[in-house]
């Protein structure tokens, strides 16, 4: 096996990469060590600079805030402003505004900070240098009858007309551009029915979406890589004089050109790509006619405003690199094939948006799929958007959303968000009207280090190494764009179960998803850069078992013949139903069909084929790994190591699983990391090929394993068949210590329980201190567990005055370690609730908070926010809290 010299190339290959964005991060020195802490595999956060209202001194209180709490970047996005604070307001891309990003990427610099930012505000790309002659361009359609001898009125659509032809019964086909004008036609229609059909463009027909002040103004044409050159040359004055360090990377959100249909170059592109005029095929562009043509000549229209767009992208990430920078781009949304759009960008974005399900891993898999393709490391992600209303979203929806992410192929998590906010803002200060809120007056900010500090531990381990994925899929987006659409579909992540969910693409990636094979995606311009070596694809530097196609109708002859060469080169192929037996497209499509037969008639002799029903788990069993813990409701990443392999994994069942857990891959030792407590280590022997794990239902575990090495360490003993319970039910004295409307007076001989039904306590948002003594056993030692049971909603806990550390999420576990003393014991545990209450009072007392112009405050359905029905939520230590004492063995 040649796979030592694949590792040595590769990593030959990162090294040309961008320092710190792209670059695997270094393994440790200590193996049983994690790696080391990098700005970048810690989270980031969008930061919405409201009003670009920005001053230094709060840039830089603010940075330094981000710092302590373990964040490790920002992405600026200028968005509208607050109420009251227009004189503040700073012109994007002015002189002033110009300072303010100079002053930010100074400060972040001296913070060990990292900064990208929007190209433009709001979104998508537009503003006042996007002229209506460069503005996106929706399309109508002109379709009405004529009859011969009697005069032919219309009232033409305002716009341009871009084409206009009247079509008899039978017969030839007569171009009316040349007898319309000014919005009207006077042509006098032969003998015979007619009808008339054509398309007026027009623009511009959306304005930015959320602009700051100086960026408003028309949205740009997505399809024209000549209007993105002109739309840069504002940024390139800007830059002009910048003497401050350049952001790392600039951002382009997800696809919401939203009507745009059109560009002027449109027609001779369209030749130009296709090989025909869409002029000569109106009536199937239309919808009439022959089926088949209306679907091949509706996908032609739609693969060339793909590529278009795709040519949009390009000139805008070239732009950046010749500036010094990177970009991150969410390429969702588009109407063209999302892996080549996603694979532009050295970091490719996805997101998650509201719910968090297993059926979003296909979708969620395609960016990471894009960076596996072209050999980068970093995959982000706009993470927990309207995850949960406002002010609701608990730590443990927050830590299920951040596994989720990491499980589609993420290792670069992005906040979204933290609005920027003066220090004169009066509580809860300046706001964004999507939730979450991660910063601070949300009521996760106070213990929220302890989840940067998982999320950076996780990361570390998800950016180390490379990915270990076995099975290659081919993306049939062919097949998408034949689809039966009249409009051009837009591939969101909000409508994929109409465009996505229902093809046998789909079902073959959550077949291989729940049963335990790993895999990625690839477009067919993606393996024409694929090549073979000891019978594995290798693509971007990463080794494939097999490549499947699953039930693709529709190839080019050229993807078919790349194809049929690497299956030549000792690749091996899997087929689901048949291989594809119609090409793309309306041009010459016999000869290509007879050319794309011939290619089949030879490969279908070298391929595996499933035939329909059959099982792609059975027919890969032979080629590739299969990781049975998934039967188990684990879900798990997999990455090689130089040493062997990284798993993080997860319990996403609704069962504790404990005991052996089988790995696919051999190893002679392995270590047992914990990413919420990093001193946490223990070594197993791998003689019998799994690990010992216990997780409880939502948590998680690093495994390192090592092919060839025995690494020693804490050895892994079996936890005790059971513990003795200690009942530590109090008294407990409760102080409040941090927050408000005000402090509710102290309470003492309490039982655990909700504070919001102590006098003055239903309102209040903040801290409070829980404070009770109990008695230990004599036989207590280092493995006693304090189980707090229930906490609303994260708690910091100090035993006789030693830290014990932050308990973040359920379950609420605290290793007391030798802190913890026979006779009696003093504990204190400081109790963080979220912001629900202390907003609900506002709100029923109808003091003005919501002041920001355009959208204001909306709740999660985009309606007018309002948290006076809100019942008091429970806060405060609940219980029952619990030292469990191990038995003997």
């Amino acid at each position: 096996m040649a796979f030592p010299s694949l590792r040595l190339s590769l990593a030959a290959a990162l090294m040309l990469g961008c320092p710190g964005s792209i670059v695997a991060a270094d393994f440790p020195a200590d193996p049983l060590a994690w790696p080391p802490v990098t700005s970048t595999n810690k989270p980031w956060t969008r930061w919405w600079w409201l009003g670009s209202a920005v001053d230094k001194k709060n840039l830089t209180r603010q940075l330094e805030d981000f710092a302590r709490t373990g964040l490790g970047g920002v992405e600026i996005c200028p968005i509208y402003g607050a109420k009251g604070a227009e004189d503040r307001f700073l012109k994007f891309l002015s002189p002033a505004w110009m300072e303010a990003l100079g002053h930010t990427t100074t400060e972040a610099k001296r913070l060990g900070l990292g900064v990208d930012m929007t190209t433009g505000t709001g979104w998508p790309f537009g503003g006042p240098q996007v002229t209506p002659d460069m503005a996106s361009v929706g399309l109508k359609w002109i379709r009405q009858e004529a009859t011969g001898g009697t005069p032919f009125k219309i009232d033409l659509p305002q716009g341009k007309v871009v084409c206009l032809h009247a079509y008899p019964e039978s017969g030839e086909a007569v171009d009316l551009m040349e007898s319309t004008h000014e919005g009207k036609s006077g042509w006098q229609p032969p003998a015979g029915k007619w009808t008339v059909l054509g398309l007026v463009a027009h623009s511009p027909v959306q304005q930015v979406k959320r602009a700051a002040p100086g960026g408003e103004g028309n949205v740009l044409d997505p399809f024209s890589a000549t209007a993105m050159e002109r739309y840069l040359g504002r940024f390139d004055e800007a830059f002009g004089n910048f003497a401050a360090p350049m952001p790392r990377a600039q951002f382009h959100d997800s696809f919401e050109y939203y009507a745009a249909e059109w560009t002027p170059a449109f027609f001779d592109s369209f030749v130009k790509a296709r090989g025909y005029d869409l002029r000569d095929q109106l009536p199937a562009f239309s919808g009439q006619g022959d089926p088949d043509t209306v679907s091949r000549v509706r996908a032609d229209y739609r693969e060339t405003l793909g590529e278009l767009h795709l040519a949009y992208l390009k000139r805008w990430h070239d732009w950046a690199k010749s500036h010094g920078g990177i970009t991150r781009n969410q390429a969702h949304g588009s109407p063209g094939n999302l892996l080549d759009h996603y694979a532009v960008s050295e970091i490719p974005e996805t997101e998650i948006f509201k719910h968090v399900e297993e059926g979003q891993i296909p979708m969620m898999r395609m960016a990471a799929s894009a960076a596996h393709a072209k050999g980068n490391n970093l995959v982000s992600a706009e993470a927990f958007t309207w995850l949960d209303e406002h002010f609701q979203v608990t730590p443990e929806e927050l830590k299920e959303a951040a596994d989720f992410v990491f499980l589609s192929g993420v290792n670069h998590l992005f906040f979204h968000g933290i609005p920027y906010s003066p220090e004169d803002a009066r509580w809860p200060g300046w706001l964004f009207y999507a939730s979450t809120h991660m910063g601070p007056n949300g009521g996760l900010w106070r213990d929220l280090p302890a989840f940067t500090a998982y999320i950076q531990r996780c990361q570390s381990i998800l950016q180390e190494g490379r990915p270990s994925q076995d099975v290659l899929i081919y993306y049939p987006i062919h097949d998408i764009w034949h689809g039966n659409q009249e409009k051009l579909p837009l591939f969101t992540l909000h409508n994929q179960d109409t465009w996505l969910a229902p093809t046998r693409f789909y079902q073959t990636a959550m077949e291989l998803w729940n049963n335990g094979i790993t895999h990625s995606f690839a477009s067919g311009d993606m393996l024409s850069d694929a090549t073979v070596l000891d019978g594995k694809i290798v693509l971007g530097g990463h080794a494939y078992g097999a490549l499947v196609l699953p039930g693709v109708k529709r190839m080019t002859p050229e993807t078919l013949a790349r194809i049929t060469d690497l299956v030549r080169q000792g690749a091996r192929l899997v087929v689901q139903e048949a291989l594809p037996a119609e090409v793309p497209g309306f041009h010459r499509k016999r000869e290509r069909g007879a050319e794309l037969s011939a290619i089949a008639e030879k490969l279908k002799t070298q391929a595996t084929l499933i035939p329909p029903g059959g099982s792609i788990v059975s027919a890969l069993s032979p080629l590739v790994r299969r990781e049975t813990m998934t039967a188990s409701g684990l879900r798990f990443v997999r990455r090689a190591h130089d040493q062997g392999y990284h798993y993080f994994i997860v319990n996403r069942g609704n069962e504790t699983f404990d005991g052996p857990l089988p790995l696919s891959v051999p190893f002679k030792s392995a270590a047992i990391l914990d990413p919420w407590n990093p001193g946490h280590t223990v070594t197993v022997p791998g003689n019998e090929g799994s690990v010992p794990v216990r997780l409880e239902p939502g948590e998680s575990v690093v495994i390192r394993t090592f092919t060839d090495r025995i690494v020693e360490g804490k050895a892994w003993t079996a936890a005790p068949p059971g513990a003795r319970e200690v009942t530590i039910g109090g008294p407990w004295k409760i102080d409040f210590i941090e927050g408000g409307p005000s402090l509710p007076p102290p309470s003492g001989d309490l039982p655990p329980g909700t504070w919001t039904k102590l006098p003055g306590a239903a309102d209040f948002s903040g801290t409070a201190r829980y404070t009770t003594t109990f008695q230990a056993p004599q036989d207590v030692t280092d493995d006693c567990l304090l189980d707090l049971g229930k906490v609303a909603n994260t708690a910091r806990v100090f035993l006789n005055g030693e830290a014990l550390g932050i308990s973040w999420c359920a379950p609420h576990h605290i290793r007391p370690g030798r802190a913890l003393r026979p006779g009696e014991n003093l504990l204190e545990i400081e109790v963080t609730n979220l912001a629900a209450n202390r907003i609900a009072d506002l709100d029923r007392r109808k003091v003005p908070w919501k002041q920001f112009h355009e959208i204001n405050f909306v709740n999660i359905d985009y309606k007018l926010f309002d948290a006076a029905g809100w019942p008091a939520f429970d806060s405060g230590l609940l219980g029952p809290v619990r030292l469990m004492v191990p038995l003997p063995p």
